[in-house]
């Protein structure tokens, strides 16, 4: 009885920390508006080396994924979630030196560390502090939703911040990122484990070949799974042209001389845009239902198209910058509202033993793809302008996404007793059949 009502605490500190907690530590905040900026600008980096080391991080993320994953199952999600702040404040103190490629490639290895950690412990807590109702994934993307929603909120303000104190000292923007992830650390330890313990006893040699065995079990059935490969497929590429275009629009602006304190703004549009997303995303899901993901695709597909076209034509600097935002608020509601919507999807039929698997292969699905896009991308640019670029990934986009919906058209978004067993059932001990 005791355990019961402790546990009970436990779910409701947890969920009501949640939205708190992501407001600070969902990403680096102050950071990412003048990133691009800091790199080239003051430590003398080359736009492609940046994009290049992006796309090892992506590497890094994939490979990190399988050890990260035991990590967290042998310490918990809350001491992950610690861990993952305090990678994050290393990473940055590492951009604050880092002076050429190598430099960056480490410091995006420490970034890989911290994200291997948060994409698998922070989902999987809150799914574990969520009691199993028939409600649970209305509670989920409302509290993850209302997260992401005010850390969009915050970057919104950080980044006009940031834009206006990098012309003052272009090093106090990254000082204030450390501050935001200190923040997060106390508060990561204010969380409580949710979930079962492992017996103590048991010998750390058996502990590692059940988890092998256990993670071959769990990925076998999200391989055959074909409601869930289409889910990771989607999230896979929508993540990878995500990342790659974000990039391409930073040199785009940097191409047509936009200044620090104007990209700044920009930022905080984007950001505010994204906060406003999130938290309408459970109205849009119930709006579309299973066209959610189609209309995310149309939208995100013609947002790069159009940024790539109207910055070919060379029209004046007003006019682009006005399409250009207008382009990118679109791609940033989409993004908000797919890192919430995605999460909710993969979480949908899944129990404690398969939930961590699953969003361990979503991070390898996204990392993967945008390892390939980044270093395929940075090839691009090295061949080619932003804007060519840019419409050149429109286009790539347009047909693989078109691919990818009409897959989805019958293997996502039905009813339960539409589904094949093995598409939505997952059971430990049905080892190998």
């Amino acid at each position: 009885m005791e355990e019961n009502e402790r546990l009970i605490k436990a779910r409701k500190r947890n969920m009501k920390l949640y939205p708190i907690y992501r407001m600070v530590g969902f990403d680096i905040v102050f950071l990412y508006a003048i990133k691009m900026l800091f790199l080239t600008q003051v430590k003398g980096v080359n736009p492609q080396d940046v994009i290049l080391s992006i796309s090892f991080y992506a590497l890094y993320m994939v490979l990190l994924q399988v050890p990260v994953t035991m990590a967290i199952k042998k310490i918990g999600y809350v001491r992950s979630v610690f861990i993952s702040n305090i990678f994050n404040i290393i990473y940055i103190c590492l951009l604050m030196v880092s002076t050429n490629i190598w430099w960056l490639l480490f410091a995006e290895f420490i970034s890989a560390l911290t994200f291997s950690f948060k994409d698998v412990a922070e989902p999987s807590l809150l799914s574990m502090s969520i009691p199993k109702t028939e409600n649970r994934g209305n509670i989920y993307s409302k509290l993850d939703g209302k997260g992401n929603s005010r850390y969009n909120l915050l970057n919104s303000f950080a980044n006009v911040i940031s834009g206006f104190v990098y012309l003052i000292n272009p090093y106090l923007p990254l000082i204030l990122s450390i501050s935001c992830s200190v923040i997060a650390c106390i508060i990561s330890l204010q969380f409580q484990e949710i979930g079962k313990k492992h017996k103590k006893k048991e010998k750390e040699e058996n502990v590692f070949a059940n988890y092998i065995n256990d993670l071959k079990i769990s990925f076998k059935f999200i391989l055959k799974s074909r409601r869930l490969r289409a889910l990771l497929l989607f999230s896979g590429v929508f993540w990878g042209l995500r990342c790659l275009v974000m990039e391409y629009k930073d040199s785009i602006l940097i191409d047509i001389e936009t200044s620090a304190f104007i990209i700044g703004i920009i930022g905080a549009i984007l950001e505010l845009s994204s906060s406003i997303a999130a938290k309408k995303q459970g109205k849009f899901h119930k709006k579309f239902r299973n066209k959610s993901l189609t209309y995310i695709a149309i939208s995100f597909v013609l947002g790069i198209l159009i940024t790539g076209i109207i910055a070919e034509l060379h029209a004046p600097f007003v006019v682009q910058l006005i399409f250009i935002v207008i382009s990118f608020i679109v791609i940033s509601v989409d993004n908000a509202m797919t890192a919430v919507l995605m999460n909710r999807y993969l979480s949908n039929f899944s129990n404690y033993e398969i939930l961590p698997k699953i969003y361990s292969a979503n991070s390898i699905a996204r990392n993967f793809s945008r390892l390939l896009f980044g270093v395929s991308g940075a090839i691009l640019l090295s061949i080619t302008g932003s804007a060519h670029a840019m419409i050149i990934a429109g286009i790539f986009a347009l047909i693989i996404m078109t691919l990818i919906i009409r897959m989805m058209k019958s293997n996502v978004g039905l009813k339960p007793e539409q589904y094949r067993k093995e598409d939505i059932e997952f059971k430990l001990k049905n080892v190998n059949k």
